[in-house]
């Protein structure tokens, strides 16, 4: 992938967005690739060499780089029971599976902790699908390396976009620009189970962009997909008296009301929209934007 400045950051940004340390190893997939889109994989590995993104939309991921730092002071400091710096794999499906554990602690209670740099909505609905997953396979590969499997998983989020004003202001903020989540925790064979059902739609995403064929769609979930919505708005709120999912019901619910209105917010796949490399080499996105166009 080539990475533009089009925005003319500063060179020591963009030289260090560059030289991402990033590596999945010997692994045919890692953990982070294991969770992602199956499409998404095998379009960005069939077209990487001619893909592009901005040095500023890299930003995000060079901050949770930094984490890392923040770990190594803390080993220093506190001589943790950590595997940092460590990348354990395993064999699963004829596949090399493997996860880095450079943001991971394993401390001595048997908790497994991952640092990161998030946003406030992200975890204002707890912990996301895919951080779930994640945090499970890394505790299956602990597993899988000879290690007691860890007891409790643990997401520290570390929120970039806090607000003080906002948590004095807000009943649902976060009341601090650090959150602790509690992670379920899978079994064994669940874990295992699942790994191979991702993998098997990996293998077949492969297999069609080989064939030139379609790959299975995403899913509304791996397209972050957001609903449309229809607010009750009344003078003299700023906020939603309530959101609906369907619009009659909205209106229904503001000819009750004194000088309210409803208000549409259109749904939108915001993983397609915003955060996808692929989406314009992406067949189900394409067509979407086409179906759109033509309506």
């Amino acid at each position: 992938m080539n990475v533009t400045n089009n925005y003319a950051l500063p060179a020591a940004i963009v030289a260090a967005v560059e030289n991402d340390p990033y590596s999945r190893g010997d692994a045919d997939i890692s953990v982070t690739e294991l969770i992602a889109p199956a499409q998404q994989r095998a379009l960005m590995r069939e077209h990487w060499h001619e893909l592009e993104e901005d040095a500023a939309d890299r930003l995000f991921a060079l901050q949770g780089q930094l984490i890392h730092s923040l770990l190594e002071r803390a080993n220093i400091k506190h001589q943790l029971a950590d595997i940092a710096e460590r990348r354990l794999s395993a064999e699963v499906a004829g596949w090399a599976l493997s996860g880095q554990f450079d943001n991971l602690i394993l401390d001595d209670s048997g908790t497994l902790q991952d640092y990161k740099y998030s946003s406030v909505w992200s975890v204002k609905n707890g912990v996301k699908e895919e951080w779930v997953a994640q945090l499970n396979v890394l505790r299956w590969l602990v597993y899988a390396n000879g290690y007691d499997a860890p007891e409790r998983l643990q997401l520290v989020a570390l929120l970039r976009d806090w607000s003080k004003p906002a948590a004095m202001r807000e009943r649902d903020y976060p009341p601090a620009a650090v959150q602790v989540l509690d992670v379920p925790v899978w079994t064994i064979s669940e874990t295992l189970r699942y790994i191979v059902s991702r993998l098997a739609d990996h293998e077949a995403a492969r297999n069609d962009i080989a064939d030139g064929d379609k790959p299975v769609p995403c899913t509304p979930a791996e397209r972050w997909e957001r609903p449309t919505q229809y607010a009750v708005m009344q003078a003299g709120r700023k906020r939603a008296v309530k959101l609906h999912a369907h619009a009659d019901d909205a209106h229904a619910h503001a000819a009750q009301l004194p000088k309210a209105r409803v208000e549409i917010r259109p749904g939108a796949a915001v993983r397609c929209e915003s955060y996808c490399a692929v989406a314009h080499l992406c067949p189900q996105r394409q067509a979407e934007l086409a179906a759109a166009d033509a309506a």
